[in-house]
């Protein structure tokens, strides 16, 4: 959004040329939370090997909406998953109030303000675990397609999934989803690239920015307790949805 209203290029221009910012993001954000051990290898892994088989997809059929129809179902589409991210924290917050809840506590995934806690790792993978993997496997691929779509790496998509499919501490889902957004990112942004999408005077400043943010961004996140970063998360799709929706009112 801020591509098109303030360095005044076109929709499609905007989806494609972010792409590339998006793989210095999670590139940046990695290293950051990675330096925490926030970052679930595995399921970055799972997310990030369907997601770039439909990437690709999502950026060819970015032709077939008109700027307008786009730029209305990306901002429906974060008012759609911003709730997700606290309603987990607050279903987790609920079943630690109810006694005798020694069910599904795992390792207290959804603790409060711990900075970051290791994510699972075993090298034989339980039954649960494989279970998971798949799931995160098909939300990879909803999430690849999104980002081929609009530009934006998937994450809308991936930290609401990890949240609610996932015991991890939100700085895991943090660090994961921002892993498995860079392969992702890459095919969409070289997709683009071939569609002439990409205003490449634009990526190296764009995409150093954008580093330098996530990675600052992301030692910031490891220090702050969980529920905050949920609703503000959450707070921040509704805004900038909202805005785009507000902005778009009476256009075709």
């Amino acid at each position: 959004p801020l591509m098109t209203a303030y360095a005044r290029m076109s929709q499609h221009q905007a989806v494609g040329t972010s792409s590339a910012a998006v793989a210095g993001v999670g590139l940046s954000g990695m290293a950051s939370f990675g330096s925490a051990g926030a970052v679930d290898l595995l399921a970055s892994a799972a997310l990030a090997s369907t997601a770039m088989l439909t990437a690709r997809f999502g950026a060819r059929f970015t032709g077939k909406f008109n700027p307008v129809q786009l730029q209305r179902a990306f901002a429906a589409f974060q008012l759609a998953v911003a709730p997700m991210v606290p309603l987990k924290g607050v279903l987790v917050r609920r079943s630690k109030q109810s006694p005798g809840d020694g069910v599904g506590g795992g390792g207290g995934g959804g603790g409060g303000s711990e900075a970051a806690a290791p994510p699972p790792s075993s090298t034989a993978l339980s039954p649960e675990r494989q279970r998971e993997l798949l799931q995160l496997a098909a939300v990879g691929a909803a999430a690849g397609f999104a980002s081929g779509m609009f530009g934006i790496g998937g994450g809308v998509v991936i930290t609401p999934a990890l949240c609610l499919l996932t015991d991890m501490p939100h700085t895991c889902v943090l660090g994961t989803t921002l892993a498995s957004m860079v392969p992702p990112s890459l095919v969409s942004a070289a997709t683009h690239a071939q569609m002439g999408n990409v205003v490449a005077a634009a990526v190296a400043p764009l995409v150093a920015g954008s580093a330098i943010g996530a990675f600052a961004t992301a030692q910031l996140a490891l220090q702050m307790p969980e529920e905050p970063l949920q609703w503000g998360f959450a707070l921040f799709l509704v805004a900038m949805g909202g805005h785009k929706l507000y902005s778009l009112r009476g256009r075709v």
